[in-house]
């Protein structure tokens, strides 16, 4: 017996199976070998026997160059038998080689049989090349090589499995590394908005660490505070930036004043609030200051216009009796007052003769005269009296905590100062004037604004009717 014919031998090959699935697509076997009858033979035993519902069909390549070609363009094949000994002595074992080397294919399983065993013998094949089984035509009967082909199909199906798993996993990471690298790129692009952002940002913005350092800042914030290290001297009369601030804790607001750069003061109106770690903890302080030193001057202008006689300089006749008003109700009627509700006087003043000086010299010297009986009359008061026009040539002197007696001997100042005032006007003229004065005292627990305007102007009448240029007290 041949070895050709011990191949195709029957041990016990058992019944054949139900061909239920018949008609699905085959296993196709790759068999590269130079004997026509080896081929055919393979083809007959394998038709009786299917795996996994699917038969096997044969592919058949007569020569390792036949089978290369074949390979080139097939990728499906799961098996091949192959002979060593073909058109040269080690054709098979080169074809192994560019199998697993040239074309990369570490899927297909090689199932390498010779006739020849002395050729290739299967230790050394084994290690030397990268095949999966070795057998001898001589002892692969039927059974043997339905088991051989069907191990071989198995092992190429999990290889394949996995690859594709692999090529799955592979493409998922692929597109999880995309999809974070597009988010890291959006957050980086955020990041750089806000940052510029901050940045062009005309208040000062600033974060304070837990450790009191000034992390980041802006440019607002570093040309306001060029020396700012460690801290911030802020006005006494506000919170210091470097109080803590508990973890929780609502954002905060308060005006406040700083010097800048330049060395002038700064109003500014800051909002801070804390920073929380993602634990929850207290990490810092951020912070935004809005530079209000020009509303305040604003503000402060608006309110000397509302109060301020634009002629003269002294208070409106509104505001100087809203002092009065405050005088007599209690509350803080003058700045640096020492008391309030205390007594006071009030001294109405009126220029002697001021329409002669209109009718003679012109209104602007009118105009000249009442701004300097303001500057005189300042010149005597303390810091706490104040003035107001009350209208035309009229005055009214406040005197906060002044008793009758002090009252007259301010208003006797007061009225030997205007007599030996002597007036130039620009086009070098010159004239002299004088005022009359009534004065009465501040009862702040029964008086109100018209009864204490009613006595002095009592008080200015009488002094006027009695030759001007006096004080009179009602």
């Amino acid at each position: 017996m041949s070895p050709d014919d011990l191949m195709f031998q029957d041990d016990e090959a058992g019944p054949v199976p139900d061909r239920t699935s018949a008609a699905a697509i085959p296993w196709p076997v790759l068999v590269v070998d130079d004997d026509e009858q080896v081929h055919a033979m393979t083809r007959v035993l394998l038709n009786d026997f299917e795996f996994q519902g699917r038969r096997f069909a044969i592919v058949s390549a007569y020569s390792a160059a036949e089978a290369r070609t074949i390979l080139a363009g097939r990728t499906d094949l799961p098996v091949v038998l192959l002979d060593v000994v073909m058109e040269t002595q080690d054709a098979g074992l080169r074809l192994v080689h560019h199998i697993r080397r040239d074309l990369g294919n570490r899927h297909i399983r090689i199932i390498l049989r010779t006739g020849q065993p002395g050729q290739a013998p299967e230790r050394d094949a084994i290690v030397a090349y990268d095949i999966n089984d070795y057998k001898s035509k001589a002892e692969l009967t039927a059974q043997k090589l339905f088991t051989s082909l069907v191990s071989a199909v198995r092992g190429w199906c999990d290889l394949v499995t996995i690859e594709t798993l692999n090529q799955s996993l592979e493409r998922r990471v692929a597109e999880r590394t995309a999809e974070l690298e597009r988010q890291t790129a959006l957050a980086d692009e955020q990041r750089r908005f806000i940052e510029n952002l901050v940045e062009l940002m005309p208040s000062p913005v600033w974060y304070r660490d837990f450790a009191g350092r000034y992390a980041l800042c802006n440019r607002a914030f570093r040309e306001l505070f060029p020396n700012a290290a460690d801290r911030i001297e802020w006005s006494a009369r506000t919170q210091d930036d470097s109080d803590p601030m508990p973890a929780g804790t609502d954002a905060i607001s308060f005006e406040t004043s700083v010097s800048g750069p330049d060395g002038d003061p700064r109003e500014l109106l800051v909002v801070k609030r804390p920073l929380s770690s993602p634990e929850g903890a207290a990490a810092g302080v951020i912070g935004i200051a809005t530079d209000i030193t020009e509303r305040r001057r604003m503000e402060r202008e608006l309110h000397r216009l509302a109060t301020t006689d634009p002629l003269s300089g002294a208070h409106n006749r509104r505001h100087i009796l809203d002092l009065l008003e405050r005088l007599l109700t209690g509350q803080e009627a003058v700045a640096d007052s020492r008391q309030t509700g205390g007594t006071g006087c009030l001294v109405m003043l009126d220029i002697d003769h001021f329409k002669r000086i209109n009718d003679e010299m012109g209104h602007g010297a009118g105009d000249v005269a009442i701004r300097r009986v303001v500057e005189e009359i300042r010149s005597h008061m303390r810091a706490t009296d104040q003035i107001g026009r009350i209208g035309g040539e009229e005055f009214a002197i406040l005197l906060p905590d002044s008793s009758r007696a002090d009252g007259v001997t301010i208003a006797e100042r007061l009225r030997s100062g205007l007599a030996a005032l002597a007036i130039e006007l620009p086009d070098g003229r010159c004239f002299q004037l004088t005022g009359s004065f009534g004065l009465t005292e501040v009862r702040p627990l029964g008086d109100t604004v018209e009864s204490v305007l009613g006595r002095a102007d009592q008080a200015l009448y009488r002094a006027k009717a009695l030759g001007r240029n006096r004080v009179e007290v009602t």
